[in-house]
């Protein structure tokens, strides 16, 4: 089996984390935004149109050299979780990088206290657009002398429990056959082909967590409380209400998608997991075979080179234009795929800064999975490394659109593996896969959703106890998954170990958006749409400079109705039509 695994330069910010560059970079920084304090604040509101637009130009020069260093110590931070030199560096650094914020505060404060007329003024501009959705934060924006609070108090709460989540996490060691495994490694197992294997796995998994549950519920419960002082504070209605600020979308939308899929959890997961009880000949599936392979099903072990390929030639099969910037994350190695100790489990693409690249983290273990999983994370790199033409403060793409071009690039690789199937087994297996994937996307994050918005809203009346939290865990996934599978007492603190809920509170329901959005535009793709690539691609460009709803006009969808939420959930529907047919 091929393990040559791409590996991360970083030497392109810096030559190392002890390098004086950083330093002497860092005060360079604090220099300007000094110069730049004392340029611009409390007279904004004087200055002409045309002084507006510089001033936002050299805020984003700023701004990008601090996201330059911030992407840098990120990225070598989550390659080396376990090394304590590193991690008192990314803390000193963030530290650091906080404290020269608190100079640049005023300026989003005081262009959200500029009149709607003046504002106008600059209509024609690309920044305009920047302006606008700047602008609908400014009844949530507090004094700058309350929001430097805020922002201090960042790093001793929400950013402190934050990393005490990931270091925990990374150190914990799950025990199994006399070895000591990390997450990565553990849930690895969960889809071994050995039954006794999966079990003993997820028994560990249990355990480990369980031993560190108090922990995780400290960190849960703060966090949450942390949540709720920032939603008094700045005036929001609901604890989820921030997220779908950052987002650009209304909640009648999210709360349209999640009753739509709420609805669809029979037709769906229930039936689904009913046909799989059936093949493994149980009336209920135990827990950690709700992604087993089938019985009799060869294990398929996919090399890195191969995995390339798959991908390659998927997203070739649909524009050379997109497959071209692919294969530049391959050559130039900007994808880090080895599971290695320290290294935080999971993939991501991060966008850096314009004047970089994305960069792509990956625990690439053989499995068909994990192939999904690349193609999905250059679909994050192709949309990132397109819309950095937008420049730092537009590029930024909510994450309702930012999850398109990764489900599509998912898509895509499925449809070019599908079509290469030779046998009828090997169809049925690869069918059955998507749709695990999909439910996985779809409905486990919908219901994940559910969970984070009970368990704020409970935690809004007091602390609550770890049987509390492990109450709601239950019901929302019983509730979601269905009669045919078994959830036993293990189960119970599987809440504790998922990011989302730590990093990025009500973050989970974005992938079901844009599931359901790209099986809506992946049937007008199929269906031949007119001119359908280059308004792709147009889209992926246009990074956050326009609304969602804006660019799916240009393919004939509407989000605002139940039939486009249900025509995507149909797609799944589809298949597994199509896998009871094939039996």
């Amino acid at each position: 089996m091929d393990d040559t695994y791409p590996q991360w330069n970083l030497k392109e910010f810096y030559d190392s984390y002890k390098s004086e560059k950083i330093t002497t970079d860092i005060e360079k920084i604090r220099t300007s935004t000094i110069s730049f304090n004392k340029k611009y604040k409390n007279k904004l509101k004087n200055v002409s149109e045309k002084k507006i637009i510089q001033s936002i130009k050299e805020f984003e020069i700023i701004e990008e050299k601090i996201g330059k260093i911030k992407s840098y110590i990120y990225l070598i931070y989550c390659t080396n979780q376990l090394d304590t030199e590193i991690v008192a560096f990314y803390q000193k650094i963030n530290e650091q990088l906080t404290s020269i914020d608190s100079n640049l505060l005023f300026f989003c404060l005081e262009l959200n206290s500029l009149s709607e007329k003046k504002i106008n003024l600059l209509k024609g501009n690309k920044l305009f657009v920047w302006l606008k959705n700047l602008r609908k934060f400014k009844d949530y924006q507090k004094k700058e002398e309350i929001e430097k609070i805020l922002l201090d108090k960042n790093l001793t709460s929400s950013n402190s429990w934050i990393r005490l989540f990931d270091q925990t996490m990374a150190g914990i060691k799950f025990s199994f056959k006399n070895k000591n495994l990390n997450e990565s490694e553990i849930l690895n197992l969960l889809s071994s082909s050995n039954s006794s294997t999966r079990k003993l796995a997820a028994k560990s998994f249990s355990s480990g967590l369980k031993s560190n549950i108090n922990i995780f519920s400290i960190i849960t419960n703060t966090l949450s409380k942390d949540l709720d002082i920032d939603k008094e504070i700045r005036g929001f209605k609901h604890s989820e209400s921030f997220r779908h600020l950052n987002n650009q979308v209304e909640k009648k939308d999210v709360d349209c998608l999640t009753e739509t899929v709420i609805e669809n959890y029979e037709a769906l997961s229930h039936r689904y997991y009913r046909y799989k009880a059936k093949k493994f000949k149980v009336p209920r599936l135990e827990y950690w075979d709700r992604n087993a392979p089938y019985p009799n099903q060869k294990e398929i072990k996919i090399s890195w080179n191969e995995a390339k390929q798959i991908v390659i030639q998927a997203y070739s099969r649909f524009d050379s234009r997109v497959s071209d910037i692919v294969n530049v994350f391959f050559e130039k190695s900007w994808i880090d795929a080895k599971v290695v100790k320290g290294k935080t489990s999971g993939a991501f693409s991060h966008p850096t800064v314009p004047s970089s690249h994305p960069f792509i983290l990956l625990n690439f273990q053989n499995k068909l999975r994990d192939v999904m999983t690349l193609a999905h994370e250059l679909g994050h790199g192709v949309h990132q490394y397109l819309a950095s033409k937008q420049g730092y403060l537009l590029s930024d793409t909510p994450l309702t659109i930012a999850e398109t071009a990764s489900v599509f690039g998912e898509m895509l690789t499925f449809k070019s593996i599908l079509k290469n199937c030779k046998t009828e087994t090997d169809k049925k297996n690869i069918l059955r896969s998507k749709i695990e994937d999909m439910l996985n996307t779809v409905i486990r994050q919908i219901s994940f959703f559910t969970f984070e918005r009970s368990l704020h809203e409970q935690r809004i009346s007091g602390e609550l106890t770890v049987d509390q939290i492990n109450n709601i865990w239950m019901e929302t996934q019983s509730n979601s998954l269905g009669k045919a599978i078994k959830l036993n007492d293990d189960y119970k603190y599987l809440w504790s170990y998922i990011p989302h809920f730590i990093h990025s509170p009500f973050y989970v329901y974005a992938y079901a958006f844009g599931d359901c959005l790209v099986n809506s535009l992946y049937a007008k793709y199929e269906q031949g749409y007119k001119d359908f690539n280059n308004k792709y691609i147009n889209l992926l460009k246009s990074g956050g400079s326009k609304n969602y709803k804006v660019l799916l006009r240009d393919f004939n969808l509407d989000p605002e109705k139940k039939e486009f939420w249900q025509d995507g959930l149909n797609i799944i529907k589809n298949m597994i039509d199509e896998l009871e047919q094939l039996g």
